[in-house]
C-alpha cells in the first residue's frame, strides 16, 4: 500500500452537504427570534418615552400603583370659594401655561403623528376585536416567527426547529400575561390592553408545538417506526406535554373565560404548572426557557401580594339594578379610570373575584361627598375613599344586590347574618319600587389598582366622554378627576398650570325601560 503525503487539510467534494445538527442550529434561531421581539418592545418603550418622562416630571405616573391609607388626614370637600389672591395667581399661571405653544413645524409634526396613532388605534376590525395597530403588531410577530421556523429547516425529516421556537415564545407569553408587569409602566398601557399579545402568542405557541409533534409523528410512520411513539420515553413525555398544552388551550376558550373566569384561572394555573414540569422532562433544552416565565410570574405574584388590601366596605342599593360599594378608609394610590379586582366575603363566596371600575378620583382631588347615611361620620373623617358600582348582570351581582337590600341585623357592624333575602321572585323584583338602603358592612379584599387611560385628559382643552350603561363608572371617574383638578388649579391656586380643560361634554347612553 502506497502512502502519499497530502498537502494541507482534505477538501470535501463540491456536492457534499454536512449533516444538519438541530441541537446546534435551531437554538440560534430561537435566540434570534427572542432578540427581535425584545428589540421591538424596546422600540415601543422609546416611542412612549416622552410621555413617560412627562409623567415622571409631574409625579402622576407613580399615583396609580398601590392603594394607601392616611387615617388622620381628614376630609375637606372642594366646595369653598378661593381668595382673590389665589384666583389672580391661578389666572396668571393659566395664561402663561396656555401661551406656551410649540413652534408651527413641531406642532404640525406632533399633530401628524398623533393623527396616525389615533387612526391605527381607533379603527377596530369586527370579529377580531382588534384595532389596526394591534393587527400590525401581531402580523409582525407571526411573520418573524414563521420565518424563523421555516428558514433552511428540514421540517419533514427533523421538526425540532418548531419545537425550539415554541420554547422561545414562553417568556413572551408570560411577560405579556402579568398584571403587574414593568411593561405597564414603560409602555403606558394597562395589562388589559397588552393581554391580546398574550392570547395570540399562546395560540402561535400551540401552532408551532403542533407542527413539531405532527411532523415527527409523520416521520416515524413513513419510516415504519411508529412503535417508537409508544416505547421511547422522550416521545411519550412529548405526547403527555402536548396533551397538557391542549388542555390549556381548551380551558382558555372565550366562553370559558367569560362565563366561568374563576374556574378558568384555577384550571389555567394548575395545568400550566404541570405543563412546565412535563416539558422539562421531555427535553433538557426547555429549562433555560422556563426560568424567565417562572420569574415573571413570581414577580407579578409578589407585587400583587404587597398591593393587596383587606378593608371594611358598605353596600348601598339605590334600586334592584345596581349596587354601590363604598370603601372609606382609603386615601389614595389610584388615578381616574383605573379598576380593582375585588372579593366580597359574603354568602360563602370567598374565591369569587370581579373587576370593577373606580368611579371617583382620590379624596384629595374628588368633588364627591357621597356616603351611606348611617356612616356619615366615618366618611367625613376618611374622605370618600373608593366608590365602586356593580350592575346586576349575573349570579354574584344579583346576590350582592339582594344582600344590600336585605334588612340590617341589630348589630350592623357584625359579620354575622350576612345572608341574601330569599323568597322574592324575579318578576316581583323587576316591578317593585325600592328606596335607597343604608350601608351594610362587609369585608372585602382589594387587588390593584390596574389599567387606566394612557393619556391625561386634563391636559386637553376640550374633552368628550362617551359611555353606555354601567360603563359610566369609567367616565364618571375621569369627569371627577378633571373637575377636581380644575378646581384645585384655577379656583384654589394649588395647581401646576398644566390643567388646560375648558369644556367637557359628557354623553351617557342607557336603555329605555
Amino acid at each position: 500500500m502506497e502512502i502519499r503525503d497530502l498537502p494541507g487539510a482534505p477538501v470535501p467534494p463540491a456536492d457534499f452537504e454536512p449533516l444538519y445538527n438541530s441541537y446546534v442550529t435551531d437554538p440560534i434561531f430561537a435566540r434570534r427570534f427572542t432578540w427581535v421581539w425584545v428589540a421591538g418592545t424596546l422600540a415601543f418603550v422609546v416611542l412612549y418615552s416622552p410621555k413617560l418622562l412627562s409623567g415622571l416630571k409631574s409625579g402622576r405616573i407613580w399615583q396609580g400603583w398601590a392603594i394607601y391609607e392616611r387615617f388622620n388626614h381628614g376630609y375637606r370637600p372642594l366646595d369653598y370659594e378661593p381668595t382673590e389672591e389665589k384666583t389672580s395667581a391661578s389666572r396668571r399661571l393659566d395664561r402663561g401655561a396656555l401661551g406656551m405653544s410649540p413652534a408651527p413645524v413641531a406642532r404640525r409634526l406632533t399633530t401628524l403623528v398623533k393623527g396616525a396613532a389615533d387612526f391605527v388605534q381607533l379603527r377596530v376590525i369586527k370579529g377580531l376585536d382588534l384595532d389596526i395597530g394591534q393587527i400590525i403588531v401581531l402580523t409582525a410577530y407571526l411573520v418573524t416567527l414563521l420565518v424563523c421556523v421555516i428558514y433552511q429547516a428540514p421540517l419533514i425529516s427533523n421538526s425540532n426547529r418548531a419545537g425550539f421556537l415554541s420554547l422561545a415564545q414562553l417568556p413572551f407569553v408570560f411577560l405579556y400575561a402579568a398584571k403587574s408587569s414593568p411593561l405597564t409602566l414603560l409602555l403606558g398601557r394597562g395589562y388589559e390592553k397588552l393581554n391580546f399579545l398574550h392570547r395570540w402568542a399562546g395560540r402561535a405557541l400551540f401552532l408551532t408545538a403542533t407542527i413539531h409533534g405532527a411532523l415527527w409523528i409523520n416521520f416515524y410512520i413513513r419510516n415504519n417506526q411508529a412503535y417508537i411513539l409508544v416505547t421511547e420515553d422522550k416521545e411519550r413525555r412529548g405526547e403527555a406535554t402536548y396533551g397538557l398544552l391542549c388542555l390549556v388551550v381548551l380551558g382558555s376558550l372565550k366562553p370559558v373565560r367569560r362565563y366561568a373566569y374563576n374556574y378558568f384561572y384555577a384550571f389555567h394555573t394548575v395545568v400550566t404548572t404541570a405543563f412546565f414540569v412535563s416539558l422539562c422532562y421531555h427535553t433538557p433544552y426547555a429549562v433555560p426557557w422556563v426560568i424567565p416565565p417562572v420569574a415573571f410570574y413570581t414577580f407579578d405574584f409578589l407585587v400583587r401580594l404587597i398591593r393587596m388590601r383587606f378593608k371594611d366596605a358598605y353596600l348601598e342599593a339605590p334600586d334592584n339594578l345596581i349596587t354601590l360599594i363604598h370603601i372609606p378608609d382609603v386615601s389614595g394610590g389610584w388615578i381616574a379610570g383605573q379598576h380593582v379586582r375585588i372579593r366580597i366575603f359574603f354568602d360563602g363566596r370567598v374565591f369569587e373575584q370581579h373587576p370593577l371600575s373606580i368611579l371617583n378620583a382620590p379624596p384629595t382631588i374628588s368633588t364627591f361627598a357621597n356616603y351611606p347615611p348611617n356612616e356619615k361620620a366615618e366618611f367625613e373623617r376618611y374622605g370618600t375613599g373608593i366608590i365602586l358600582a356593580a350592575r346586576n348582570c349575573g349570579d354574584w351581582s344579583d346576590a350582592l344586590n339582594r344582600l344590600a337590600r336585605s334588612e340590617l341585623p341589630e348589630d350592623k357592624g357584625s359579620a354575622i347574618a350576612l345572608l341574601p333575602v330569599s323568597g322574592e321572585s324575579q318578576a316581583h323584583e323587576e316591578t317593585q319600587e325600592f328606596e335607597s338602603t343604608e350601608g351594610r358592612r362587609v369585608g372585602v379584599m382589594i387587588d390593584g389598582p390596574f389599567g387606566g387611560p394612557s393619556i391625561d385628559f386634563a391636559q386637553s382643552e376640550n374633552v368628550l366622554l362617551i359611555s353606555g350603561g354601567s360603563g359610566a363608572t369609567f367616565t364618571l371617574g375621569i369627569l371627577d378627576d378633571i373637575v377636581g383638578r380644575v378646581v384645585l388649579d384655577r379656583r384654589l391656586g394649588k395647581g401646576t398650570g398644566n390643567i388646560r380643560t375648558r369644556k367637557v361634554l359628557f354623553v351617557w347612553c342607557i336603555k329605555s325601560y
